[in-house]
């Protein structure tokens, strides 16, 4: 009786439906029952096994109520588990992405946030959205950490990936650039930004690249370039308000650097009500207006 006491509570009328009796034990077990008794054992442990088998866990589900509830720490543990045990479940990229979010905005551990994305990249690397998404995010925690060798080779493979649309290539192409330029790269932005100028953007996106590359024409003392780079971004139908306010700007102080001061004190008063800084503005025209 006791060997099957685990049995009793869940599945008695199955039992009971074998032989006329039902009764557990002693001899009139056996001659109530019919079958052989190596049969009869194995319907009871698929009885047994039937009962008893637990429905698995579903850790997304409860990940998702735990963090709904802030509680974050045991939604963390959830998205773990189910990574590790599912790594063929559709619900993976959800997973990845919520765990994300609460490494950086919750417990604000950018670093782990890095390693996150970087493990993210490596599993859907090869699917072009959700590749993008990832690097967008890692090139800028990156770039916010001040590792700009590997923020770099971030925008690299952004660059590379299959089918990006050309204002998203526009941007990683400038951000690249940028790089290059604070450590005085000066060639190889000025390269990147040729190619970006190439890429099959919107009008606004190119302006974007073309302004960068004036400010690298500006870097390198190159004022002649720099003002005819400007000028071109002033007559783009597609440039945008603010963008057309520095290029004025940088414009006037190409014109000044060369000594055209009539020509300067004119474009800045030119830009005076949309350049976003007034009071740079109207210290260059002060002083512009003492030199005359």
């Amino acid at each position: 009786m006791r060997m099957f006491g685990s049995l009793m509570f869940c599945a008695p009328t199955q039992l009971r439906s074998l032989g006329e009796g039902g009764v557990w034990g002693g001899r009139t077990f056996y001659k109530r029952f019919s079958l052989p008794m190596s049969i009869l054992f194995l319907i009871i442990l698929l009885i047994l096994s039937g009962c008893e088998k637990a429905a698995p866990p579903d850790d997304m589900a409860d990940a998702r109520k735990a963090a709904g509830e802030r509680r974050y720490g045991e939604a963390e543990k959830l998205l773990e588990r189910y990574l590790r045990l599912n790594p063929e479940g559709e619900e993976r990229w959800e997973a990845w992405q919520r765990l994300v979010q609460i490494t950086q905005d919750v417990r604000g551990d950018d670093k782990a946030a890095m390693e996150l994305l970087e493990a993210m990249y490596l599993e859907f690397g090869m699917d072009g959205d959700k590749a993008r998404e990832v690097l967008v995010r890692l090139g800028g925690l990156l770039e916010t950490a001040r590792r700009w060798d590997r923020a770099a080779d971030v925008w690299r493979k952004l660059m590379e990936v299959p089918d990006l649309p050309g204002d998203e290539n526009a941007r990683a192409h400038r951000r690249l650039a940028r790089i290059h330029a604070s450590r005085r790269e000066f060639g190889i932005a000025e390269d990147v930004l040729q190619q970006c100028l190439q890429l099959k953007a919107v009008e606004a996106r190119r302006a974007e690249c073309l302004y960068d590359l004036a400010d690298v024409q500006m870097a390198m003392e190159h004022f002649a370039r720099g003002a005819d780079l400007a000028r071109q971004i002033l007559a783009m139908p597609g440039a945008e308000k603010e963008l057309k306010a520095l290029a004025g700007f940088l414009l006037g102080d190409a014109l000044e650097q060369q000594g055209k001061n009539a020509d300067a004190l004119t474009v800045f008063e030119s830009v005076r009500e949309t350049y976003p800084n007034e009071m740079v503005v109207d210290t260059r025209i002060r002083q512009l207006r003492k030199g005359r």
